[in-house]
């Protein structure tokens, strides 16, 4: 909702596997902490990763 109202560009993955993991919590089934730790850390390394890349690529190019 957070990126939706500032506009910023979200990818699918982004978007479902948090809602899967929160249907989960809530139900208290099928959860598992290597899951969530995962997944964190896909949202907290994807937008720096990426600057990097498009960063070397364009410095070699």
């Amino acid at each position: 909702m957070a990126a939706d109202q500032m506009g910023l560009p979200v990818s699918t993955t982004h978007v479902l596997s948090p809602g899967i993991a929160g249907t989960m919590a809530a139900n208290r089934t099928g959860l598992q902490m290597d899951t969530l730790r995962n997944l964190l850390l896909a949202w907290v390394l994807t937008q720096p990763v990426c600057v990097l890349l498009g960063a070397g690529i364009f410095a070699f190019d």
